[in-house]
């Protein structure tokens, strides 16, 4: 009798410190995840103070006052349609047009 006392009392004990180092490997797990949602969160909110600031001072009268006199000073002329490129592949091509042109002009001058 004595010894089934012991021999339970041990694997009650072997159970409970099994669950013990399970849960505590467990919780280590969970807080590292934690950890790591924790500094992408102020990584975030870093982020987003400076947005607010940059758009409190951009979006401020004074400001756009101050903007809208310094670009007041320069002439803005409207842009040719022929400036306009709808694709790289129209820059190119137009730009090869315009290198040929200067080859052959070249080549009468001679």
């Amino acid at each position: 009798m004595p010894k089934l006392k012991i021999i339970l009392s041990v694997c009650i004990f072997a159970i409970l410190l099994s669950i013990t180092s399970i849960i505590k490997t467990q919780t280590r797990i969970i807080e590292k995840k934690v950890y790591k949602l924790d500094e992408k969160i102020k990584i975030l909110e870093k982020d987003l103070h400076e947005t607010e600031l940059d758009y409190s001072y951009l979006s401020s009268p004074g400001f756009l006052e101050l903007k809208i006199a310094e670009l007041d000073l320069i002439e803005y002329l409207p842009m040719d349609f022929s400036r306009i490129y709808l694709s790289y592949l129209d820059f190119n091509n137009t730009h090869k047009k315009i290198t040929i042109l200067q080859e052959r002009n070249e080549k009468k001058i001679k």
